[in-house]
């Protein structure tokens, strides 16, 4: 099973311009907001979440795409401050394919999904 989804994505104008006619730079993860379950491209099932990381431009432009993401098998994480190593090793070198970060059951937020390899999306 793929578990695929179409999730959200908050980012700046030029940076999802960049994302469209490209693809998502992992060098870049974490620029615009931290790294709680590493250095991978987060997505969310809220907007209200991905708003969080739409910046806006000085035309006060904001952007949010709509991305089909396979998330595979999650390694799911309802811990405050979980180990983000162990959770990056699991993924890019163990049996699961995502994190699935949920926020909303600790905090009562949103839930977030994290992918390390950009072909995912």
């Amino acid at each position: 099973e793929i578990n695929e989804y179409y999730l959200f994505h908050g980012t700046r104008p030029e940076s999802a311009q960049s994302i469209t006619e490209g693809d998502f730079r992992l060098d870049l993860a974490g620029s615009n907001a931290g790294t709680l379950y590493g250095r991978g491209v987060y997505f969310s099932e809220s907007t209200g979440k991905s708003d969080e990381y739409a910046t806006e431009d000085p035309r006060g432009w904001c952007c949010m795409l709509v991305c089909r993401v396979t998330l595979g098998r999650l390694l799911y994480t309802d811990e405050e401050y979980p180990d983000t190593n162990a959770l990056v090793r699991h993924c890019t070198r163990g049996t699961y394919h995502c994190v699935l970060g949920d926020r909303e059951k600790i905090r009562s937020t949103f839930r977030e999904m994290i992918v390390f390899d950009t072909d995912q999306a």
